[in-house]
């Protein structure tokens, strides 16, 4: 556990994104304790009580910087916006196109067309989609969305059609596919793994079935890919589409796409359904909630006789179970309570986390630290 109230802080970032209706703040801090460093982060509606937590928890000077850096071009890639004695967040956050991000980074503007989005199915639909040969399945990974036009230069854009920033080397490693080629995938590590195509050489071929664009992937454009961009398998069948599933399973691997042979490339999230769905593979945990932080709950688990901070809870409680926690926590008890999470990140926050319900069967020596699963994020 780390007091951030006796950590001396080293450096420091305020950034602000104000556009439309979003007017909010993202701030960043590496603290120093004893010789270890933590990365502090809080992010929210400006003006609003932050939410606050840690990308990074007592690690070396070298890992927190490299954490602390990541960040800040993460969010400068989204048009976020170092706040200065000269540059400041406006009184009212300007128009759409007209804000931090457009006026500043000149990286607001659409210039590519925006990423095929994914709505996930629920668990009693799974044993359909592993049983229709009319759907093939894909390893889902966790990275960075990116849509890349191949011209004079590769220009990367994010899911929304916006100009973002990647390595230099998975640029290069596009640069000998066909001239106005347009390709679909996400960036995991130093990696760029492909799983679709928008055009070819100048065509367009966004109606083809997916099935289609995925061979057109693998067998015509895969020989002039260089250096660290691959191209995500894809399997058929029942039997294949099952034993994936096992594997990644198996794997602590972050769950599945879905998606049908002969469904069209369309730009954005569908309302509902949609010719590609993702099925995620949900942990649960008991953890001790320490407090109603104002907007969510505190959690905690036992690392040893140290009491570990994993996050704060807030979907999946209702008025009830908030004033059964809150009458808990006023007489100095620490409920445990079950959540359900995506997965644990390095430093072992919780991603995701939704509230279950208080476990009154189970004791606070249950809620330890080597119960959290993290996601293996490389191709299984």
């Amino acid at each position: 556990m780390y007091d951030l109230k006796t950590m001396k802080p080293l450096r420091s970032i305020r950034l602000f994104f104000q556009e439309g209706t979003s007017d909010k703040v993202y701030e960043a801090t590496i603290l120093e304790d004893e010789g270890k460093f933590t990365v502090r982060v809080a992010w929210g509606r400006r003006g609003a009580k932050l939410n606050e937590g840690a990308k990074a928890v007592r690690v070396s000077m070298d890992a927190a910087t490299r954490t602390f850096d990541a960040l800040v071009r993460e969010k400068r890639s989204k048009g976020y916006q170092e706040i200065t004695d000269v540059v400041q967040p406006a009184a009212v956050a300007p128009p759409e196109g007209q804000g931090s991000g457009s006026k500043v980074t000149g990286r607001r503007a659409k210039v590519g067309p925006a990423a095929q989005l994914l709505n996930p199915i629920e668990e009693s639909e799974l044993e359909a989609f592993l049983k229709d040969d009319r759907i093939v399945a894909q390893q889902k990974i966790d990275g960075m969305r990116i849509v890349a036009r191949v011209g004079h230069e590769v220009i990367a854009t994010n899911r929304e059609g916006q100009l973002t920033q990647i390595g230099q080397a998975v640029l290069e490693g596009l640069r000998y596919l066909p001239h106005d080629t347009i390709v679909d995938g996400e960036v995991v590590g130093d990696e760029l793994w492909l799983f679709d195509l928008l055009q070819v050489g100048g065509a367009d071929v966004r109606a083809k079935g997916y099935l289609e664009r995925w061979t057109l992937l693998e067998e015509e454009l895969e020989p002039a890919l260089t250096g660290p961009v691959r191209v995500l398998p894809v399997v058929r069948g029942t039997r294949a589409k099952r034993a994936l599933y096992e594997k990644l399973r198996a794997a602590s691997a972050e769950g599945l796409v879905f998606k049908e042979r002969d469904g069209p490339y369309t730009s954005g999230r569908p309302a509902s359904g949609g010719t590609q769905r993702k099925y995620k593979f949900i942990k649960s945990a008991d953890v001790l909630v320490l407090e109603n932080a104002g907007n969510a709950y505190l959690m905690a688990v036992w690392d040893g006789e140290t009491l570990f901070e994993v996050g704060k809870v807030f979907a999946g409680t209702t008025n009830r179970s908030r004033k059964s926690l809150d009458e808990q926590l006023a007489r100095g008890e620490r409920p445990v309570a079950e959540v359900r999470y995506l997965y644990a990140t390095d430093d072992h926050q919780l991603f995701q986390p939704v509230f279950v319900r208080v476990r009154e069967d189970k004791e606070s020596a249950d809620c330890v630290r080597g119960q959290l699963v993290e996601t293996r994020r490389e191709i299984v």
